[in-house]
């Protein structure tokens, strides 16, 4: 048995936006057999240009439940069943968030039409739910309300049902699948090919543009790590929606990894590399030819033009990630300016 949801909301993240309207659909698998609609007073205003989006004022909630108010209605209506809904993660972060609140850890099985859609009907330049609808014939009254693209998702959902040659459903379904944690224009098949290994990975979007670029010791768990941590803020929804494909660079070791990925940051300024492109860091770990030919590493400040292949807040910072590394990697004092001393090395 499935639920298909749609909400609409102050705004675009769960953390700090709340629900306007929710609307529900139980379906058996070939029809619907009930359905709940309510408006929800998100108490506080609604922002215009969401008014302008759906229509949905703050007149019109004023005497609306709250979400407290209709909490156990959805439970009971939700139990037992899948979940489903167009970008899933979208609207099961606001429900358990709300729900959250309430002291209540709200937990379903979902389904994303989105990921099914990409699977079952591939080859299209978008997968909106206004894109989708146009192409595949399913008239959508009442855009942007949540009952009208509920109901739009129900007929979706029932024409991927019957398109469903190769089990995709019953896959996304299996808990082991991890299809519900995915981001939604991401395949399964990109994820799994990612080794367990210590590299660089990169994130893609839909037009092979690098968007983020990170480090891990396992690739696989790291890159895991991000997608359930999505949900938190409203740049961290917009990353997780640009995510089109992944890339990957094996490194010998972390140190390796350390220098791969800063390097890379600064090559390709991915969007959504905040930490190393926006912190005001002036102090780093640098490299250099000394006149014998030998590759030396040095801890200084740097300027505009500087390039340091690691950049800190502070001295310490740079000074203790060196000593680290030549503790971890038995990298040469001398080379590494840390024994400066004229004759030979201590060790």
């Amino acid at each position: 048995m499935y639920a298909v949801v749609d909400l609409e909301t102050t705004g675009g993240f769960a953390l700090r936006n709340r629900i306007t309207e929710v609307a529900i659909y139980r379906h058996d698998g070939e029809k619907i057999v009930d359905e709940f609609h309510s408006l929800v007073n998100p108490e506080r205003a609604i922002p215009s240009f969401i008014t302008q989006l759906t229509g949905i004022s703050d007149d019109m909630v004023a005497s609306a439940p709250t979400f407290k108010d209709i909490a156990p209605v959805i439970d009971e209506f939700t139990k037992g069943q899948v979940l489903v809904a167009h970008n899933a993660g979208f609207d099961y972060s606001f429900l358990r968030r709300e729900f959250r609140s309430l002291g209540t850890n709200y937990i379903r099985k979902k389904l994303c039409t989105v990921r099914l859609s990409r699977k079952i009907v591939p080859g299209l330049h978008s997968y909106s739910l206004g894109t989708l609808c146009a192409t595949l014939g399913i008239h959508i009254e009442h855009r942007h309300r949540a009952f009208g693209d509920a109901r739009a998702t129900v007929e979706l959902l029932e024409y991927l049902i019957h398109h469903d040659q190769m089990q995709h459903i019953a896959y996304a379904l299996n808990r082991h699948s991890r299809e519900g944690t995915l981001p939604p224009n991401l395949s399964r098949e990109d994820f799994d090919q990612l080794p367990e290994e210590v590299g660089v990975y990169y994130f893609l979007d839909k037009k092979g543009k690098v968007i983020y670029v990170g480090k891990a010791k396992n690739i696989r768990n790291r890159v895991l790590n991000h997608f359930q941590q999505f949900g938190r803020s409203k740049r961290s929804m917009e990353f997780r929606n640009q995510i089109c494909n992944i890339t990957y660079e094996f490194c010998g070791n972390e140190l390796i990894a350390y220098l791969l990925e800063s390097h890379e940051i600064k090559r390709y300024w991915p969007p959504f590399n905040r930490s190393q492109r926006f912190t005001r860091n002036c102090w780093g770990v640098h490299k250099y030819i000394d006149q014998n030919g030998y590759l030396r590493l040095v801890v200084a400040r740097y300027g505009p033009s500087d390039r340091p292949i690691i950049s800190f807040k502070s001295f310490d910072q740079s000074w203790d990630f060196l000593r680290n590394q030549v503790e971890k990697h038995s990298l040469c004092k001398r080379l590494c300016n840390i024994q400066t001393l004229s004759n030979s090395c201590l060790d």
